[in-house]
């Protein structure tokens, strides 16, 4: 019996089915959720790790203000009544006289020098010195009647003025001193070796210069006012005397012997 051979369907080509374009738009849409949701986590866990830094990270405490103590003044009982001080009077004191110099010229007699051969003048200058036989000692004589009676002496200055030197006085001599003296109204040889009231009261010059020079003598002068004395006298002389070669210091007197018109001066300030 023969079989019924069924035809075969003739198979048609299937055709490629058409991309659905909503199912793709989907896909993108997914895929910038996706990267949207990662970008959050992202940053999320960053600001979540800088948290735990930030917490863990030790603070310092912040200082906590100090409030200053606010005193509550006392008030002073009003009944009670406060004792007025009596102060000591405040003395007057005195104002301090103005000081006031003057200058008193020597006496013209009784300038000059004495030997130790019994010679000397009291014409000429004031001559300290030697030769080869004799010695020589100066002096000069200042009348303080003048000055003012209970006055306080604060500064007396001898004043003479070396005006020529013959050999060298002070090589041989060395530096010419002087000695506070009381020989009176005359000047005569017994006044060469005469006793000092105070002897060696100071260095009148050390140096054979012409010019003037100056000793403050003021301890002398205020001996001589206490004792009463109307003339404050001096002697000069050289520290070592010997005789020798020719040496001579020679000061102006108040005769103006030499002519320099530099007479001796006792400058005195008081008040």
């Amino acid at each position: 019996m023969e079989e019924n051979q069924q035809p075969q369907a003739t198979q048609t080509p299937s055709t490629p089915p058409t991309p659905n374009p909503v199912a793709k738009s989907g896909s993108k849409k997914g895929l910038i959720i996706f990267m949207f949701v990662l970008l959050l986590l992202l940053v999320g866990g960053g600001l979540f790790f800088l948290g735990l830094i930030s917490k863990n990270k030790p603070q310092e405490p912040s200082p906590t203000p100090t409030l200053a103590a606010t005193s509550t003044p006392t008030q002073a009982p009003t009944d009670i009544p406060t004792p007025t001080p009596k102060g000591s009077p405040t003395p007057t004191q005195s104002p301090t006289p103005a000081s006031q110099t003057m200058t008193i010229t020597s006496t013209a007699t009784l300038d000059g020098w004495r030997a130790s051969n019994n010679g000397g003048n009291n014409t000429w200058y004031i001559q300290i010195g030697r030769n080869a036989t004799l010695t020589e000692r100066g002096f000069v004589s200042f009348d303080i009647s003048s000055i003012p009676a209970g006055k306080t002496i604060e500064q007396a200055t001898l004043r003479l003025y070396q005006g020529e030197i013959v050999g060298t006085p002070y090589g041989s001599g060395g530096n010419l001193i002087v000695d506070s003296l009381d020989y009176g109204d005359s000047l005569g040889n017994e006044d060469l070796n005469a006793a000092a009231i105070s002897s060696n009261i100071g260095t009148l010059s050390p140096n054979a210069v012409v010019e003037w020079k100056d000793l403050i003598i003021t301890n002398a002068l205020k001996a001589d006012i206490t004792a009463g004395r109307t003339r404050s006298q001096y002697r000069l002389r050289f520290t070592t005397e010997g005789t020798g070669a020719d040496a001579w210091a020679r000061f102006e007197s108040a005769d103006n012997y030499m002519g320099t018109g530099n007479l001796p001066q006792l400058v005195v300030k008081y008040h």
